[in-house]
């Protein structure tokens, strides 16, 4: 044989196994195939992919596979194995948070796929969000939170996942699979989730609150913190007035501003480093993220954490590939890792995050599990909301924040 004729047949070859992974066909599904509706129709994908005129559906099928399906009388028939993965790139570029991933896992994936990872640290959140809509960040995988998540697809920001790769989807709990800021997971796979309520220092507090409200208190005045966040501030002056913590209604946020504008001089800061100064001693009582507190505690017992009575905000943060990656294939397969059991409950007892993966449960820390505004239980739960994306009415909050923030 001519080397081009053994080329022609391993392209075809490559081919034929990229189109069984695509289509999530075994070959002996393929060759039923054929027997059913012959092989010019089944093999017609095939045979365009190869970009040839040359060609013909019948010579296709009699250089991929029989024309004729095994019959009853043969031999039995090994097992068919998996459709094969693609071969992931060598290289893949991670950027996270600092300390939100648990130890070993990447070192996991690079031995399981022979895949270098680098994984570098955005500063803020606002810095990563700004860079991931101006494009072209060089990173192939980052974790914007959920609430921010449509608006990256409306915008291209954010590839479309190969859910083909990511079979441990099935993994998720319930209230995961199909959420309402991506539905199907089309274009995110959610990663961590957390709550937000009121830490506090026993050692300085010795009444046990249970409101929002303690965030107001005058006796607290100059150890006060609250979280620089404007929907999650918003969210705990809403939610006191019985508001949705995603209202786009003037008068309810006019009223939600007033009641922050009645707090602003109790508060010795705003800031988003709760665990600093939670475990400062400058800080009596702070709006925080409980999963930050559940670290805090390892270090500062005194410190306690409590989901307010009228409610809060449930937070969760996701897995997106973006626009540009240059290693799809490898990141599709990482996140298809965060989702193994073993892998998501290691991350969880490693950053004291709950994640969203039902089958990871039976491996995490009995700690974490009994951890009441880690893993709350269904009454709580029902009184939480998730953060939305508002559009545009966003600005309805940032100018009002503004405002608020310039002391007016």
């Amino acid at each position: 044989m001519s080397t081009d004729h053994d080329d022609s047949r391993l392209d075809l070859e490559r081919i034929l196994i990229r189109y069984l992974a695509e289509e999530r066909l075994t070959r002996r599904q393929l060759l039923h195939r054929i027997s059913v509706v012959g092989a010019t129709a089944a093999l017609a994908p095939i045979i365009a992919a190869c970009g040839t005129s040359q060609a013909s559906a019948s010579a296709a099928a009699s250089s991929a596979a029989p024309t004729v399906a095994p019959t009853t009388s043969t031999a039995p028939t090994a097992t068919p194995e998996p459709t094969p993965v693609p071969t992931p790139e060598a290289e893949l570029h991670i950027w996270n948070y600092a300390e939100y991933m648990g130890e070993d896992v990447i070192p996991s994936f690079e031995k399981k796929y022979k895949v270098k990872v680098s994984s570098d640290f955005f500063d803020t959140y606002e810095g990563m969000y700004a860079r991931v809509t101006a494009g072209q960040t060089g990173f192939d995988i980052t974790f914007p939170a959920s609430t921010d998540i449509p608006g990256l697809v409306a915008i291209g920001k954010i590839l479309p996942l190969d859910l083909s790769l990511i079979p441990n989807k099935v993994n998720l709990g319930p209230e995961w699979a199909d959420p309402g800021y991506d539905p199907g997971n089309a274009h995110s796979m959610p990663y961590m989730w957390w709550t937000t309520g009121v830490a506090y220092d026993t050692a300085k507090i010795k009444e046990t609150p249970t409101s929002w409200k303690a965030l107001w208190d005058e006796r607290w005045k100059g150890h006060i913190a609250m979280l620089d966040d404007q929907r999650e501030a918003f969210a705990a002056a809403l939610i006191q007035l019985n508001f949705s913590a995603n209202t786009v209604d003037d008068g309810q946020l006019d009223q939600a501003l007033a009641l922050l504008k009645q707090q602003h001089p109790l508060v010795r800061l705003y800031s988003v480093e709760d665990q600093q100064y939670m475990a400062s001693g400058d800080i009596w009582i702070g709006h925080a993220w409980g999963s930050d507190i559940y670290t805090v505690q390892l270090k500062k017992p005194s410190v306690e954490f409590y989901i307010p009575e009228e409610g809060s905000i449930r937070g969760s943060d996701a897995a997106v590939i973006l626009d540009g990656a240059k290693h799809p294939i490898a990141a599709n397969l990482f996140i298809n890792h965060l989702l193994d059991a073993k892998v998501s409950a290691d991350n969880s007892n490693f950053i004291g995050y709950m994640g969203p993966n039902e089958a990871a449960r039976q491996f995490i820390s009995k700690d974490l599990l009994d951890t009441p505004w880690i893993n709350p239980d269904k009454a709580i739960v029902d009184k939480l909301q998730e953060l939305l994306d508002l559009g545009l009415d966003t600005d309805k909050y940032a100018t009002r924040w503004a405002e608020l923030k310039a002391g007016i």
